[in-house]
Parts: C-alpha cells; sequence; structure tokens
C-alpha cells in the first residue's frame, strides 16, 4: 500500500482515490503553503509529489522526471518503457508531456452555424493540409486507460470502483491536457461516483460543466463525458444512453446506437453483464430544446476492475486473475503490426509469462496469426498460457504459480 503525507498528516492513498473530496482542502491548503506532497514509499528519502487540480477536486502525481526514484512497488514508480505505447512522433495526434496530454481527435469540439448542419451529426477536425494525425474517440479512450495505467493490477486484495478509476484518469490526465487545442477540464468531464454526503458538490459540478456545451443558432460547443454505461433506452424519437454515475439522459439516435453495436459488437454486448464493465466517452452537443444529445460515442469492454478486455473470454480470464491476487498487465500498444503482444502478462513470474485466450480457432489469418506469435515466443524464450476457449474451461487452465507476491512496479488496483 502506497501512503503519502501532506498537511502534516499521513494519508494511505487508497482514502484519496476513494474519497477525494474529503481531502480537497487540505491539499489545496498544502498546494498553497508547501507546493507539493510528498510519498512514503522509501523511508530513507521521500519523494515529491505533484498535486493536481481538476474541476473542485485535487489529485497527487508523480513529480517530473521522478519515476525511477520511488520504489518497487509504489504506486509513483515509472520506468522508461512503461508507457502506453504512444508515438513521440510530433506528427502523432496523442502526445505525452511532462504535465499532460496533446491530443487531436478527428471529431469537432466547435460546429459552426450548427443550425444549418442539423442533418450532419459529426463532422472531423482539421483541413486536408494539415500534417499532424488526428484520433479516433476509441484511440482517446484507450490512451487515457494506458496513461491512468488502469490497464495492470497488483495482486491487491481490493476492488476497484468508479473512484480509484476517475482518480486514476484524471491523474494521468496531468493539468495542462489539451484536446484540439482547448484545456481539457472545459471540454472532458470524468463523471463522480454519486455520494448522498457530497451530492451538493456533485451536482454543481456537473451541471457547471455542461453548462459550456451550448448551440446559439450560430455555433454549437460540444463537450465529451466519460462513465459507465448503465441502460440503453427507447425513446418516442430514437435513443437515449445514460450512465451510472448519474440518471441523465443523453438522447442519439436510431442510426448511431445501431453503428456502435456493429462496430462495439464484443462491449454492447455485455451491457448489463454483471461480472463485466463497459465505459464509454460520449461527444455531446445541446439540442435546440436544451437537451443533451450524443453526436458520437466510444465504448470500451473492461473487466469487474475496469481492465481493459478485447471479449468476454478475456473478461473471465481479467476476472480470475484479479482473484488469484495475481500481478499481471493488459498491453494497450497503439502501434499497428505488433504482433508479440500477448493478451495478458504475468508479471509475478520470472520471467515474464504471456496469457493467449484463442476464441477464433479456426479461421485461417487467425490461425496464421497464432502460429506467428508462437514462433516469435519460442525464438524469444518467453513461457505463454493458453487457453483454447472452445476446448477447455477457464477453470481447467493451469497458470505458473507465482515466484513473489506484493506489487513490482504496476499500478496498485483499488
Amino acid at each position: 500500500m502506497t501512503n503519502v503525507s501532506f498537511d502534516g498528516s499521513r494519508f494511505a492513498l487508497s482514502d484519496l482515490e476513494e474519497y477525494p473530496a474529503r481531502f480537497a482542502q487540505r491539499l489545496e491548503r498544502t498546494r498553497v503553503t508547501t507546493g507539493y506532497a510528498r510519498c512514503l514509499c522509501r523511508t530513507d528519502e521521500p519523494r515529491k509529489l505533484v498535486i493536481r487540480r481538476y474541476g473542485s477536486l485535487y489529485f497527487l502525481a508523480g513529480w517530473p522526471d521522478d519515476g525511477p526514484m520511488h520504489a518497487e512497488g509504489c504506486e509513483f514508480r515509472k520506468t522508461p518503457g512503461d508507457g502506453s505505447g504512444r508515438s513521440s512522433d510530433s506528427r502523432a495526434a496523442i502526445l505525452e508531456g511532462p504535465n499532460g496530454l496533446n491530443v487531436r481527435l478527428d471529431a469537432s469540439l466547435i460546429q459552426r452555424e450548427a443550425a444549418s448542419r442539423r442533418s450532419r451529426p459529426r463532422a472531423t477536425a482539421g483541413s486536408p493540409g494539415t500534417s499532424r494525425r488526428a484520433a479516433p474517440l476509441l484511440a482517446f479512450l484507450q490512451a487515457l486507460w494506458a496513461n491512468g495505467r488502469l490497464n495492470a493490477w497488483d495482486g491487491s486484495p481490493q476492488s476497484r470502483g468508479w473512484s480509484a478509476v476517475q482518480a486514476m484518469l484524471l491523474r494521468g490526465l496531468g493539468e495542462d491536457t489539451r484536446i484540439n487545442g482547448v484545456a481539457a477540464q472545459n471540454v472532458l468531464h470524468v463523471m463522480r461516483r454519486y455520494e448522498e454526503t457530497e451530492r451538493d458538490a456533485i451536482n454543481f459540478e456537473f451541471e457547471a460543466f455542461v453548462g459550456r456545451i451550448t448551440d446559439d443558432g450560430a455555433v454549437s460547443r460540444r463537450a465529451l463525458i466519460v462513465g459507465e454505461i448503465g441502460e440503453v433506452a427507447d425513446t418516442p424519437y430514437g435513443k437515449s444512453i445514460s450512465l451510472r454515475q448519474r440518471s441523465q439522459r443523453y438522447f442519439t439516435t436510431t442510426a448511431l446506437i445501431e453503428e456502435a453495436a456493429k462496430k462495439y459488437g464484443h462491449a454492447w454486448r455485455a451491457i448489463g453483464e454483471a461480472n463485466a464493465r463497459v465505459v464509454a466517452l460520449l461527444l455531446v452537443e445541446r439540442t435546440p430544446k436544451g437537451h443533451l444529445r450524443a453526436v458520437d460515442l466510444a465504448v470500451m469492454l473492461c473487466s469487474s476492475a475496469f481492465l481493459p478486455c478485447d471479449s468476454m473470454h478475456e473478461v473471465a480470464m481479467a476476472n480470475r486473475l484479479v482473484a488469484e491476487r495475481r500481478i499481471f498487465g493488459k498491453p494497450m500498444s497503439m502501434a499497428e503490426g505488433d504482433v508479440m503482444l500477448p493478451d495478458f502478462y504475468l508479471l509475478d513470474t520470472r520471467p515474464t509469462t504471456h496469457i493467449e485466450v484463442y476464441g477464433m480457432n479456426g479461421l485461417a489469418s487467425y490461425e496464421r496469426r497464432k502460429l506467428e506469435k508462437q514462433a516469435l515466443r519460442e525464438a524469444n524464450r518467453i513461457p505463454a498460457v493458453v487457453w483454447n476457449t472452445d476446448r477447455e474451461l477457464l477453470a481447467d487452465v493451469r497458470l505458473p504459480a507465482p515466484s513473489r507476491r506484493g506489487q513490482v512496479g504496476v499500478k496498485r488496483a483499488d
């Protein structure tokens, strides 16, 4: 467990992530008086932590370039090469700097003469002559997850709830993140878990954010909202989406829902499943009648602990690994053609063990890829566990015994 200190006291970082509002005033005071908090992972030399503000809440993040100095297993430890796989190419759609991301989306956050373009629910950003690439919403959602290190589990016996997800996402964003040239805090809202004791503050914060979503007939200002899908329902004029963190309905078209169901099939079919989570990134605008309308979205399937997965079989494997307190990660490289990436990798074995979940056996292209990866692993002497989902039960899959317990530098799940 990672402990931190500020305002003259010592706290478990998990408490800050679970109940961020309780610590807001103390972190704000520390930010003004001292300027930083401390990580207590090293008793010989506590490390400085950045106090970041996002909306009305405060979060702790590692000091720039200090990641390798934290103790192994510390939540703030970050070593070269453990990033999300985003390119350092200046033309890349998602660039990572010392204080946040610089993101160029292929979706427009500002629509000019919106009233005359109601038939165009989505628009791309940029001009044909621009040299920088643009990211689709799903790539951005995946980058948020990887940057917040939500694709790793450190063997914790604790579960990971939405409060921890929000804290990890916002900590990964940083205060200087810009989306299509606009400060992230003005156009991106990560839903907050509802707490009765914080009802007024949560409502005020949400209403203040959606108040920026406007349409005066000439200009439509849109925004992005991240949350867990609770329900997709019929309406007299189409469909609506609601997120589990709030009963607010986002109206949309039947066509967009049908497109999402095809494009994100594994995730869409998992909505309502008890052992899975389905996270959405919504692009929202204001209707002429003042309602909030989702004009585009990306959907991602996750395990019950919000680890990203590509199928329900992967969800089952991730849930088993969490239940058995294994230390593992889910690769989320944005690089194309990386055939060595496994579905999961175990970090509590020496050497690291790859885990493959094969659910499309018999498909020619799938079989070729399996053989290619198998040959590469054998050439590099990488041990692997294979689950052929059509031939054996998950319970019958034998995992190698862990050679070590506890944290090993991946993000502690909470």
